[in-house]
């Protein structure tokens, strides 16, 4: 039996290493005299600053906004370049939390998408988006839905079972 040894959470302190789109990302987290906080990502880094008195669940909060609102344009972007292909359209994409599910797609043409995919590989990312929008055509996961998946992201397979293996590495805070 192989067995799978999951990082603790991180700190968020100096040092830890985040992801974007599987990139890693080094945290620098700069306390200074502030109200509110900032997150960038330079040069590899993901820069954050905050208030002197910040504390985990401060930086934890901030930087999920950002992660949110980078999610947000990321899979907006990469939907509309999708559904190009697949000759179809939705109607709103929301960046949620979902504790159970990457993506899901309603009959009214909503997408919703966990945030946290936006540090998986980029070509995880994009398998995931492909799967919810190949739903606009196919409701359900036939044989049609799986053909139509592998003629828009051929090694769908090897993002599926990436996700399976490593997903839970995307919840280290």
């Amino acid at each position: 039996m192989k067995v799978r040894v999951i990082p603790e959470c991180l700190s968020l302190e100096n040092g830890d290493i985040l992801f974007y789109l599987g990139e890693k990302r080094t945290l620098t987290v700069i306390r200074e005299d502030r109200t509110r906080a900032k997150v960038k990502c330079l040069m590899g880094r993901l820069i954050m600053w905050v208030p002197y008195e910040a504390d985990y669940s401060y930086k934890k909060e901030q930087l999920e906004k950002w992660y949110r609102r980078e999610a947000g344009e990321v899979f907006h972007a990469k939907a509309l370049e999708y559904a190009a292909v697949l000759h179809v359209d939705f109607k709103n994409i929301r960046v949620k939390d979902q504790k159970s599910r990457w993506g899901s797609c309603s009959s009214n043409r909503n997408m919703n998408f966990n945030w946290r995919i936006l540090m998986a590989p980029e070509p995880v990312c994009d398998y995931v988006i492909i799967h919810e929008l190949c739903h606009l055509v196919h409701m359900n996961h036939s044989p049609d839905f799986w053909n139509l998946v592998e003629s828009i992201c051929p090694g769908y397979r090897e993002y599926k079972r990436w996700l399976k293996e490593h997903g839970e590495e995307l919840y280290l805070f």
